[in-house]
Order: C-alpha cells, then sequence, then structure tokens
C-alpha cells in the first residue's frame, strides 16, 4: 500500500467516525426540543388566550431560553470535535512520515466559536436566524388558531406539530454543516503548516444516494494546496465530503527545503518503503462510476428524467456536462445537443 493509499484510508475513518458524531449532537438537540416542545404547550395551556401580549412574551422568553442553551450545547461540542480533529490530522501525517518528517498540527485548544457556515454567517447567527422563525411560526399559529375559534388544547396541539417542524429540519441541517465546517477547517490548516510535505488534496464525496450533483462532479477531481480558487467542503448545506492530502514522492521531498525533514533517513529507505512514497493519487472508484453501477431508479431520482438516465447510460457525456457548478440540471435540449 501506498502512503497516500493510507492517508486516504485514515481520513475516510475520521469522516465515518463525523457521521456517527452527527448523529449523537442531533440526539442531544432533540432532547433539548422535545423539552422545549413540552414546555411551549404548557405555556398555551396555562396562559390561555385571553391576554394574547402576555402570551407571546412568554413563548418568545421560553424560545430564546432554548436557543441560548442549544448554541451552549452545540458550540461546546464543536470546540471538541476541533480538538479531536486537530490531534488525528496532525497524526495522520506523523503516521504516514514516521522517522523522516515532524508533523506538525494546530493547538487542539482551538475556538470555532467565529467559523462561517457556507458564507450565511456564523453559528450563533444562523441559530438566532432559525430561533426568529420559529418565533414567527409559532406565534401565527396561535394566531390562526383562535381566528378558527379552536380550543386552546388544540392549538397547544398545532404548536407542537407544526411551529417546531421546520426549525427541527433547520437546526439537524445547520448541525450537519457545521460539523463539516469544523472538520474541514482543521484539516485545512493542517494542510498549511505541513505543506513543504503535501502538493495538492483530493476532493472526495460520499458515494450514495445522498450525494449531490454539486459534489459529485468535484468528486476524484485534485487541486493544487496554494490555489485561492480550489473548491473545499462544505459546498453546500448538509455537505458531507471531505478532502485528502496528496503527499509528495520520496524525489519531491529529497528537493524539498524544511529543516523538519530528515533527507538522510529518506536516502537510506528501503526500495519498498520509497516505491510506496510514488505521490500518486489513491486510486479509488469515483462519482461517476459508482453512480453507473447503480439502477436507472436510482439515476433516475438523481438526474431528473428517464431521458438525462438514458443519455448518461450512453456513456458520451462526462458527468459534469449535466449539471452546472451548483448542481442545476441542465436542460434536456441542451444534453441532446451535447451528445448528438
Amino acid at each position: 500500500m501506498s502512503i497516500n493509499d493510507d492517508v486516504y484510508s485514515r481520513t475516510l475513518k475520521h469522516r465515518a467516525l463525523l457521521t456517527l458524531y452527527e448523529k449523537r449532537l442531533e440526539s442531544e438537540l432533540s432532547k433539548i426540543l422535545a423539552t422545549h416542545k413540552v414546555k411551549l404547550k404548557q405555556i398555551i395551556l396555562v396562559k390561555g388566550t385571553t391576554n394574547v401580549n402576555s402570551l407571546n412574551r412568554a413563548l418568545t422568553k421560553e424560545i430564546r431560553q432554548t436557543y441560548k442553551k442549544i448554541y451552549s450545547e452545540g458550540i461546546s461540542e464543536l470546540n471538541k470535535l476541533a480538538g479531536v480533529s486537530a490531534r488525528y490530522h496532525k497524526s495522520t501525517f506523523s503516521k504516514a512520515l514516521a522517522g523522516i518528517y515532524k508533523a506538525r498540527g494546530i493547538n487542539d485548544s482551538i475556538k470555532v466559536n467565529d467559523l462561517i457556515i457556507k458564507g450565511n454567517g456564523t453559528f450563533a447567527q444562523q441559530l438566532t436566524s432559525i430561533s426568529m422563525l420559529e418565533q414567527k411560526k409559532i406565534i401565527n399559529t396561535v394566531k390562526t388558531g383562535m381566528t378558527a375559534g379552536k380550543a386552546i388544547n388544540s392549538i397547544a396541539l398545532d404548536v407542537g406539530q407544526l411551529g417546531l417542524l421546520q426549525s427541527t429540519v433547520q437546526l439537524k441541517t445547520l448541525t450537519r454543516t457545521a460539523i463539516t465546517q469544523t472538520s474541514m477547517f482543521v484539516q485545512n490548516e493542517t494542510y498549511k503548516l505541513n505543506n513543504d510535505v503535501v502538493k495538492g488534496y483530493q476532493y472526495v464525496a460520499t458515494l450514495d444516494v445522498r450525494t449531490s450533483l454539486i459534489c459529485g462532479r468535484l468528486d476524484g477531481k485534485v487541486f493544487a494546496l496554494d490555489s485561492q480558487f480550489a473548491p473545499k467542503p462544505p459546498q453546500h448545506f448538509n455537505c458531507r465530503s471531505t478532502t485528502v492530502p496528496i503527499m509528495k514522492s520520496a524525489d519531491q521531498l529529497m528537493n524539498t527545503s524544511n529543516n523538519r525533514l530528515g533527507k538522510r533517513k529518506i536516502a537510506k529507505l528501503s526500495a519498498a518503503k520509497r516505491a510506496s512514497m510514488n505521490g500518486q493519487v489513491p486510486a479509488r472508484t469515483n462519482y461517476k462510476e459508482w453512480l453507473g453501477k447503480q439502477s436507472n431508479d436510482i439515476k433516475l431520482n438523481i438526474l431528473g428524467s428517464k431521458k438525462r438516465v438514458e443519455i448518461f447510460n450512453q456513456g458520451k457525456l462526462k458527468l459534469t456536462q449535466f449539471s452546472n457548478s451548483s448542481g442545476k440540471l441542465i436542460s434536456l435540449e441542451k444534453l441532446e445537443e451535447l451528445s448528438n
């Protein structure tokens, strides 16, 4: 196995662990929301609708307190994740180049409070946005119920079922995206600290039916480490993609100037060890190859029409020709024109 194959395996193991971490954090936030739902119902049942202003103030206070707790829990977990990721990615470099290179890693006490998620604000700002939307939804639900002459029990039930529906989905999306953002921030910073032994990175998408075309078209592509325009996950909300560093070959390392690199030790490596340091991109199935092996039903779910599936199965076009960089499918007319 080459060093880059080993690094690829270690990085994907970390991505798999992130998926388990997502489920654990979602479970913790779900418990907070379940308690929140009970409290909202109780407020409505106790306060009633006689004094609407008093009811709205009580509901607003409960919403703000809950989201303050969600923020505290979420940011604490993200900071822990950053520390774990910092140690993991430094270890990946240390183990890949054991004995010949002293890897660097970022401080594992790093705080991620100010990370911007997908250009839409910090974790705190996006939580505030979700809480405000929930507040508006719940107050409107109460108002609608009163206008319709519903009983107080029925209004409380509506708030629990309808008022929290959108915010619950949004919180899960934000959590998943924040986890990817946190992990990738640490990963990218680790690449920079070890850029003398890294020549670039490979974009790696999760290969399943949930994979977006945005990431599917990037899967397997290799980018220079110093490129300002190279895409990095998360490319969209709910993004589960990652990147894998591509280590330089033994010959390239011998021509690298760095006092943390033991060139004498590289020169003394066995032929097999030097061969493993080939600098090549790991061999793997990319998204197009994966999609090509799926049933037409799965292809239809991803490509949107039987005609697009038919054109894809002909194999005349690249996957990148089916959509633009934002993942929007191009028109059938354009596809047919390209395939002829």
